[in-house]
């Protein structure tokens, strides 16, 4: 009865609500609910990691996306969780849905798909046509090289690291129709709509990190995810956290803390990591000229976000569907 009297108001009652009451464990499946793939074992004794996402106009993507960025932004999220297991894509499937059939939408389309699936020698085998209002839902299924990183292996004493810079995809989503930050827009807005999914960073991650996640709803709201499945804490250096100069121009006040805490879309990589091991982090970061920084440590419980080594409170959630 609890069961059934329980609001469902959001993302994470909707999740709780399935998996209180569907079938969601089997002898074959290594993690179910509750990482960026499904972890399945094979009768041969291999691995597959296998990931799906559905992409809808509005929430998204918005209508001054070229065909091409839809595409393009479609495969990369899904890609990012495979970055986030430290796995290679292999195979992909997708269905698509538009409302009518314009040649030349499609093949910009299918450019943006095709950038990527070369780029990571990803195969697309399968999916669905349809016609009706534009959506796409892509399925990837991926294998480990080294080992598969999971959002629950973070240990006390580990090191917080971000990849990238993150808050420039929300405040681009913030400026869009504000006409004297145009210039701002136009420079920011590639990493709204053309995210770099860390594939072969994730790969390399894989040898010696203890967790991962891809930043796809805010580091709020993801962190809670490695924290909560590793059943540990965090402290996080708000003043740490790395974004891009243009930033301090255009937001202010709680707008920062909203993009680059509370922001999401970046499809950066948070990780976890030894502290023996930050030597590895600064040969990566150097070998894929990409920044890696340490944003903060792993503690026993709770979540403290802390400024100039005092705590502050940020009331951020990170993005929800459900919530507006």
């Amino acid at each position: 009865l609890l069961k059934l009297k329980k609001m469902i108001k959001n993302e994470d009652d909707i999740l709780e609500y399935i998996t209180s009451n569907i079938k969601t464990k089997s002898k074959n499946v290594l993690k179910s609910i509750g990482d960026d793939c499904a972890v399945l074992k094979t009768k041969g004794g291999n691995t597959l990691v296998i990931t799906t996402d559905t992409s809808l106009l509005g929430p998204h993507f918005t209508s001054d996306y070229t065909p091409y960025e839809i595409g393009y932004k479609c495969l990369a999220t899904n890609l990012s969780d495979i970055a986030a297991m430290g796995c290679i894509p292999k195979y992909l499937f997708m269905a698509i849905t538009i409302p009518d059939l314009q040649p030349k939408w499609v093949k910009s389309f299918y450019k943006g798909i095709k950038d990527l699936t070369n780029e990571y020698n990803v195969a697309l085998i399968g999916g669905d046509t349809n016609k009706g209002p534009l959506s796409i839902s892509i399925q990837i299924i991926g294998t480990p090289k080294h080992n598969i990183l999971y959002r629950s292996g973070a240990m006390l004493d580990d090191h917080i690291y971000v990849t990238g810079e993150l808050g420039s995809a929300r405040a681009a989503l913030m400026i869009k129709n504000t006409k004297k930050y145009s210039n701002e827009f136009k420079y920011l807005k590639k990493y709204l709509h053309t995210p770099q999914p860390r594939v072969k960073l994730g790969i390399d991650l894989s040898r010696f990190a203890t967790s991962c996640i891809d930043i796809s709803d805010g580091i709020a709201k993801d962190l809670k995810n490695i924290i909560s499945e590793s059943k540990c804490g965090a402290n996080i250096n708000v003043d740490q956290i790395p974004f891009n100069n243009k930033l301090n121009n255009i937001m202010k006040g709680n707008n920062f803390y909203e993009c680059i805490v509370g922001g999401g879309e970046d499809y950066e990589l948070c990780f976890t990591a030894n502290s023996n091991d930050s030597k590895k982090v600064k040969y990566l970061s150097k070998k894929y000229n990409i920044k890696i920084t340490k944003i903060g440590c792993i503690t026993k419980k709770n979540l403290t976000y802390y400024q100039n080594s005092k705590p502050i409170k940020l009331a951020l959630k990170g993005y929800d569907h459900f919530l507006d």
